[in-house]
């Protein structure tokens, strides 16, 4: 709605300039129906290729995986989006929720996250709410709506966090967690509690990976101090463990994204 209404103000703004004598009231009127008439058109479309291929109200689930013509629809309805870019008309409200919700079904992960991260596909409120909620925890699933919540503006990854009670919302907050601690831990103090750490005790860490080591001695030394995420809940150091090394495996593309 925010490009409609931009759409709209500039338009308005265009004809005052030029064509003045028709006065605002003409003008007004003038603009919001062509605006209309854009919309009602690429709905149109959407509704004409829709029916051609059959599609049910169910397309709107995510659990299942897309059909060919659900596929056949994704393709026409990003041709229509590159088409309205380059145009630079507006789509009509929840066009790219209906999108993204099509590209998730009908797209291998790596690639919904590649569009993703083209801005071809938008990740809308509505669109990470149904995916949250139809995707049950699977491993995969997880790997996903993870992929998901790093990808979301600050704000609406927030508003996502206080409205959903599960471990991806726990991980979101052990990774803010550590940024807050070692922000704090300035280099020399982390160089003398470095050389003061007894690294012969590693029982209750995975001896192989000094750097994850270090990373969770550093959080139970300083457990004592304020966490600015108490009021959600303590911090377990070995779910943290288990988040930062599933992260460094992604990062070292060890595990799909």
């Amino acid at each position: 709605m925010l490009l409609v209404s931009l759409m709209v103000d500039k338009l308005r703004k265009h004809l005052n300039r030029h064509l003045s004598r028709m006065g605002k009231k003409k003008i007004d009127s003038l603009v919001v129906n062509y605006t209309a008439k854009l919309l009602d058109l690429i709905c149109h479309m959407v509704e004409l290729v829709w029916q051609k291929l059959k599609s049910g109200p169910w397309v709107i689930s995510i659990k299942q995986k897309g059909s060919p013509e659900e596929w056949a629809m994704f393709h026409v309805m990003l041709r229509i989006l590159e088409a309205t870019k380059r145009l630079c008309f507006p789509l009509p409200p929840g066009y790219s929720t209906l999108l993204s919700i099509l590209g998730v079904r009908c797209l291998p992960q790596h690639t919904f996250l590649q569009y993703v991260d083209h801005q071809l596909l938008l990740l809308t409120e509505p669109f990470v709410s149904h995916l949250m909620t139809d995707l049950d925890n699977s491993d995969a699933n997880e790997q996903l709506k993870f992929s998901i919540l790093k990808r979301l503006p600050e704000q609406l990854e927030q508003k996502v966090r206080q409205q959903r009670d599960n471990p991806l919302t726990s991980a979101c907050i052990s990774r803010e967690y550590i940024k807050t601690v070692l922000g704090k831990h300035d280099a020399r103090a982390n160089l003398q509690e470095r050389d003061s750490m007894q690294w012969e005790d590693k029982s209750n860490f995975y001896p192989d990976f000094l750097p994850l080591n270090y990373l969770t001695k550093v959080l139970s030394i300083r457990e004592q101090a304020q966490n600015p995420f108490e009021v959600q809940g303590t911090v377990d150091v070995r779910f943290v463990e288990e988040t930062a090394l599933k992260q460094t495996l992604i990062k070292l593309d060890f595990e799909v994204k």
